[in-house]
């Protein structure tokens, strides 16, 4: 059944400033109407939702996360895990991950590179209706060289090897290659590996090219042939100047990157996704968050440290496009904590609306997902509420109390995740006891949505929130159901 909803404060996604009392309706997965109250009115029929107090946000989008690992430092995805973990395992980590983004607000997640086309398998299945997740981008396999950062085979004894699709491009050739591998199983766009860290650490290097100039831009020309953008992994160097010269589309990290090449970026409309979290949470958790057994890695985090929110703010200066991207599953990057890099982001200079823009219309744009990003009819209907202003304390968005209401494709609800893993991990509801919780089925969703008691103390019918202290869902809400617990997950 639509929606209609009664903004109090929206934040369209455009970047122009938040409107006050605007009335949201749905038709279908999309948006019908996005008006001033004053101005229309709502149709019989409409479960009306009642956010009057609340702001109103586009579904946010985090351009840079990898569903294949959780955030836990000790997760073996990234090395042992590819001869470890059956790929049924990795895709079934993949959809619990996505449904904590989800949880969180996000409710369109750009995949940076996959094993084994995971990430598509399971965008597919979510497209079709068979699963309730996020809208996902994806790139398949990361095309990366020899030796390279995404060399699945780097971490083995020399005389062991791999199988399984493997994106390896030493050459021109072997790039084109790639990309039609990526192609034959219908990616979004393409990620590279324009530069790495591993070999040029131990001499206190910076970064290193990966790829050849050669090779950069015939995966480009194959690429866009296609209609496909490319984002490149890419710290500074030659081999971030040999791919902005060569037409790549964004630059993900991008730590050390001269004024020269910002500008030219900014000439060109390359962006920047710049990953502030993982920075972040090593500045906060030290060597808790370094891999073991790399001992030249400490020093080579803490030039990242110094330089990652100077560059970001020296890019934001010159005028290059800034998106938001938490490289969710690096440690401590926690899935459904993305929001901690729209403070980031904030921290490195932009306003908190430039942050919230950097993670919807301008996401959207960048990443040519024209469908998700903005508040605006023919748009899909993926809304977030959140309790308070985020234009005064960006940080609410982290407070998941604080976002009773997740909206995708005109469903709503939240799917339940486990309040109890989130306060062992340190998560924000720490120290709140499950007797202060309880489950409600909201009635337009297929999924159950968590509920603080603060934001559940009546439920009747006719209301499935009290309308003061969280949105009230008119016209037949029904009461909640109890449901059975299973991997931090409530099924009914």
């Amino acid at each position: 059944m639509p929606l209609a909803i009664r903004a109090g404060t929206l934040i369209d996604g455009t970047g122009r400033p938040p409107r006050q009392n605007v009335l949201i309706l749905t038709e279908g997965d999309r948006l019908s109407v996005v008006a001033p109250q004053a101005e229309a009115t709502i149709p019989p029929g409409y479960h009306v939702i009642d956010a009057s107090r609340y702001t109103v946000l586009p579904g946010l989008i985090d351009c840079h996360v990898h569903l294949i690992a959780s955030g836990n430092p000790r997760d073996i995805t990234f090395g042992l895990g590819e001869v470890a973990r059956s790929m049924p395992a990795v895709t079934l980590e993949c959809y619990r991950n996505a449904l904590k983004d989800l949880s969180a607000g996000w409710t369109t997640l750009r995949d940076a590179a996959s094993r084994h086309f995971a990430d598509v398998a399971l965008r597919d299945t979510i497209n079709r209706g068979d699963l309730v997740g996020p809208r996902l981008w994806c790139c398949g396999l990361g095309i990366t060289s020899t030796a390279g950062h995404m060399d699945r085979e780097k971490y083995l004894a020399p005389h062991v090897s791999l199988p399984g699709p493997s994106a390896v491009a030493d050459d021109p050739t072997e790039g084109r290659k790639a990309v039609r591998l990526n192609l034959r199983n219908d990616v979004d766009f393409i990620k590279i590996n324009a530069t790495l860290t591993e070999h040029v650490r131990r001499y206190s290097g910076y970064c290193a090219p990966e790829m050849t100039r050669e090779t950069m831009r015939a995966i480009f020309e194959e690429a866009h042939w296609h209609g496909r953008r490319v984002t490149a992994h890419c710290y500074g160097g030659d081999g971030a100047m040999w791919a902005i010269e060569e037409g790549i589309d964004g630059i993900e990290h991008g730590f050390y990157l001269s004024d020269q090449q910002l500008d030219l970026m900014a000439q060109r409309g390359v962006v920047l996704c710049p990953t502030l979290s993982v920075v972040g949470r090593f500045r906060e958790k030290g060597d808790a968050a370094l891999p073991p057994g790399q001992p030249f890695l400490p020093a080579w985090r803490e030039k990242a440290v110094a330089h990652a929110w100077n560059t970001t703010r020296r890019a934001h200066q010159r005028g290059v496009k800034i998106i938001c991207g938490s490289d969710a599953a690096m440690p401590y990057v926690f899935h459904g904590t993305n929001a901690y890099e729209l403070e980031m982001l904030v921290e490195a200079g932009l306003t908190p609306l430039e942050a919230i823009t950097s993670a919807t219309g301008a996401a959207a744009e960048a990443i040519d997902f024209k469908d998700v990003g903005t508040v605006a009819p023919a748009k899909f209907a993926d809304l977030v509420c959140a309790d308070g202003d985020p234009l005064q304390d960006i940080r609410i968005l982290q407070d998941l109390q604080r976002i009773p209401l997740v909206i995708k494709g005109g469903d709503c609800g939240r799917p339940e995740t486990c309040r109890g893993s989130r306060a062992r991990r340190g998560g924000l509801s720490a120290g709140v006891s499950s007797g202060e919780r309880r489950r409600a089925a909201c009635v337009c969703g297929r999924a159950s949505m968590s509920v603080h008691k603060r934001h559940s103390s009546l439920i009747r019918t006719g209301h499935l929130f009290d309308g003061t202290s969280a949105p009230a869902v008119e016209h037949g809400a029904r009461r909640p159901r109890r449901g059975r617990t299973r991997g931090g997950f409530a099924w009914y």
